[in-house]
């Protein structure tokens, strides 16, 4: 009998794990980044203040950890309630705009791009909003069903 990995591992589950170990693994390399920047620009922890670039990361990987402790649940939860293929969307969708941001900062592609900061602003909050709204909703819903309210 093959192995069929689809009624062990559903969809709703599949696809919010996909997206939480690429975002857990651009949090690893982030975090390696900002021990090189230590490293190169003589920060000795715990201080996160100093060259102007050090900073730079420090804030950039700050800002990522900040946002999965939500971005991680409400992914799961929107694939639960709502559409395991749309919470795939939203959270590529914020994933993609979050490498594309870290980019910018650490790799000194671009500096000081509004355009792309605003951009990667836009298409973090939309995607963590509809995340966030969607799960919102199917819970209410799921509440509102099962006790009539």
């Amino acid at each position: 009998m093959p192995f069929d990995t689809k009624s062990i591992f559903p969809d709703f589950i599949v696809f919010p794990s996909a997206i939480s170990t690429i975002a857990i693994g651009l949090w690893s390399v982030q975090a390696y980044k900002l021990g090189e920047a230590r490293k190169r620009y003589n920060v000795k922890a715990p201080h996160v203040q100093g060259d102007p670039e050090f900073e730079r990361i420090a804030h950039e990987y700050q800002n990522t950890s900040e946002a999965l402790g939500a971005i991680i649940p409400a992914t799961f939860m929107f694939s639960y309630y709502i559409s395991p293929k749309c919470s795939l969307l939203l959270g590529g969708t914020w994933l993609v705009s979050k490498m594309l941001n870290c980019c910018s900062y650490c790799c000194k592609k671009e500096k000081e791009n509004d355009c792309a900061k605003n951009v990667h602003t836009c298409l973090s909050h939309i995607s963590f909003f509809a995340l966030l709204g969607g799960s919102a909703f199917g819970i209410g819903s799921s509440l509102y069903n099962r006790y009539k309210l």
